[in-house]
């Protein structure tokens, strides 16, 4: 190679590159009124609404894919990929980058209606009840001494195998299961809901590959999002009762 060619590669290999753009962010969620809603007209569900608040504030639009939850979950292992409504826990801490906390949510019992067991959650002890797959559910009430605890793959069909007899009570949150006994007919007042069980924080989680930087930049919109009230807005659309 003559000298003026050599000195024309070496320059260009000098030359600042161009930074690749990020591939685009995917939130993978199940179906669970009022949160995720696949075809509801009020919109796509608190939570996911809010996610799309919060891509559209940093500068990166959310595509949004939904899957049965246990299906989500795989598919948030996946590059660039968020998932919510998540619980965090030991289990799960390694296997996922943990961008905002997203709610509080209040989990409780709910059976037919009438049912006096619901009146006092250690009255379930020893009742059928059913939880959705893929939840930390099964193992908070074996944990808590709860001895017939089953799984379902929606909160549809759990609340289905309630009324029909099939299962005494299911579990999960409040939001959700209220939302759902006013489906397929259903009325609210056919189910009974017991006091409160347990509150707990669920998150908008993504795959490691997600930066840390990344993820501050989504808590700081979060907390813009909360001072000039566009989390309250979103969440009172949809009728979430949590915080």
């Amino acid at each position: 190679m003559t000298l003026r060619p050599l000195l024309l590669a070496t320059a260009l290999t000098l030359l600042p590159v161009a930074a690749l753009p990020s591939e685009p962010l995917r939130l993978v969620v199940g179906e669970m009124p009022p949160y995720a809603m696949s075809d509801d007209p009020s919109g796509p569900g608190a939570l996911v609404e809010l996610t799309q608040e919060l891509g559209r504030r940093v500068g990166e639009p959310v595509q949004v894919a939904f899957y049965p939850w246990t299906r989500a979950l795989l598919a948030s292992q996946q590059p660039r990929t968020l998932v919510l409504p998540l619980t965090r826990t030991p289990e799960r801490e390694r296997n996922y980058r943990w961008m905002v906390k997203i709610y509080k949510q209040k989990y409780l019992f709910i059976g037919r209606h009438g049912d006096r067991q619901l009146s006092d959650p250690a009255l379930l002890r020893n009742a059928r009840v059913v939880v959705v797959r893929g939840t930390p559910h099964k193992r908070t009430l074996i944990d808590a001494h709860y001895a017939h605890v089953s799984e379902c793959t929606t909160v549809k069909e759990c609340m289905r195998m309630v009324k029909k007899g099939i299962a005494d009570a299911t579990y999960g949150a409040e939001d959700v299961h209220r939302y759902t006994a006013k489906l397929d007919g259903n009325k609210e007042s056919e189910f009974e809901f017991s006091p409160v069980f347990q509150s707990g924080e669920v998150w908008l989680a993504g795959s490691t590959d997600i930066s840390e930087e990344e993820a501050r930049k989504w808590r700081s919109a979060l907390e813009s999002a909360r001072t000039d009230g566009a989390i309250a807005r979103i969440l009172r659309k949809y009728g979430a009762s949590g915080s």
